[in-house]
C-alpha cells in the first residue's frame, strides 16, 4: 500500500518490497523506472531523495515523481516482462500516470505500456530501445560476467566509462570511488539477474501492441542503444516521437539535463518537440 505523502519530498517502501522516492507535490503523477544500476541500489535513503529532488527539478512544478524501484532478490530468468507486472499494481494505486522507462526500465516501461494502456497515459522510452545494440550486448555481457564474479569495482568503472562521452569517461570513475567507494549491491545475484533480463529483452514484435502517445528520445552517441535502435523503436511505434540528442551518451539525463528534461517536458504537455 502506497502512503499518503507529507512533505515534497520523501521515500520508503511500497507492500515492504519495492523501494520508492517521492519528489515534487504537482497535482500531475510521473512514474520514473530506472536502469539497470537500480540493482546496486540498497534501502531507500534520504540523501538519494535529495539528490533526485534535483534531478526532477524540471518536472516537480507540474508533476509528483514517484521513482520506483525493482523488487530485492529477483528469481533468476525474471524478465522485462515480468517486472512490468509489479510496475502495474503500483500503477494501479495511483491511478495511472505518464510514465518514463530509462535505459532497462524503458524495457519494463514498453511491455508496461502493451500489457497494461489504461493506466499508461504517456510513455517516454529514455536511452532505451526494443533490444541492446550490438556493441550493448558485449558491455552487458561483461557487467554479467563481472558482476557474477564479484569484480565490482571494475563493473563500476565500466558502468559509468561505458555511460559518459568526453571527460566525464575518465574523470567520473576515479570520482566514485574517491567520494563514493566501490561496495557489493545488498543482493549481488540482482545484477546478474537483471543483466541476464536486458540481454533477453526484444520487443520487436510487440511494439505495434503500444497504443499510447510515445516518445523515444536518447544520445547519439550512446554505445548501448545505437541511433539505429532508436528510429527502429520510433518506427515500430504507433504514432511514436523521436528526439536524438546529438554528441550526448548512454547517461543523457545526465550529461544534457536541461536539453533531455525540455524535450520530455514538451512532450508530456502534448506540446511540439
Amino acid at each position: 500500500m502506497i502512503q499518503p505523502a507529507t512533505d515534497p519530498t520523501d521515500h520508503g517502501w511500497i507492500d515492504g518490497r519495492l523501494p520508492y522516492y517521492r519528489v515534487g507535490d504537482g497535482p500531475k503523477t510521473l512514474l520514473f523506472v530506472p536502469g539497470l544500476n537500480d540493482a546496486f541500489g540498497g534501502r531507500a535513503d534520504w540523501r538519494i531523495a535529495q539528490v533526485l529532488g534535483q534531478a526532477y527539478r524540471g518536472f516537480t512544478d507540474e508533476y509528483t515523481v514517484w521513482t520506483v524501484s525493482r523488487p530485492r532478490g529477483l528469481d533468476s530468468g525474471t524478465t522485462t516482462r515480468d517486472l512490468a507486472g509489479s510496475y502495474a499494481t503500483v500503477l494501479d494505486e495511483l491511478g495511472g500516470a505518464d510514465v518514463l522507462g530509462y535505459s532497462m526500465g524503458g524495457f519494463v516501461a514498453q511491455h508496461l505500456a502493451a500489457d497494461y494502456p489504461d493506466l499508461v497515459d504517456r510513455l517516454v522510452v529514455g536511452a532505451s530501445a526494443d533490444r541492446l545494440g550490438e556493441k550493448g550486448v558485449s558491455i552487458v555481457e561483461e557487467w554479467r560476467e563481472l558482476a557474477e564474479n564479484g569484480e565490482w569495482s571494475r563493473l563500476y568503472d565500466s558502468v559509468t566509462r561505458e555511460g559518459y562521452v568526453g571527460w566525464r569517461q575518465s574523470v567520473y570513475p576515479r570520482v566514485v570511488r574517491a567520494f563514493g567507494g566501490v561496495f557489493s549491491p545488498p543482493v549481488p545475484s540482482d545484477v546478474v539477474v537483471s543483466c541476464d533480463a536486458c540481454l533477453e529483452h526484444d520487443t520487436g514484435d510487440r511494439l505495434g501492441d503500444v497504443d499510447v502517445p510515445t516518445l523515444v528520445v536518447g544520445g547519439t552517441e550512446d554505445r548501448l542503444f545505437p541511433e539505429s535502435r532508436l528510429r527502429a523503436t520510433k518506427e515500430g511505434i504507433p504514432g511514436a516521437k523521436l528526439a536524438l540528442l546529438r554528441g550526448a551518451g548512454h547517461a543523457a539525463m545526465d550529461e544534457n539535463h536541461d536539453q533531455f528534461t525540455g524535450v520530455v517536458r514538451r512532450f508530456l504537455r502534448g506540446e511540439s518537440l
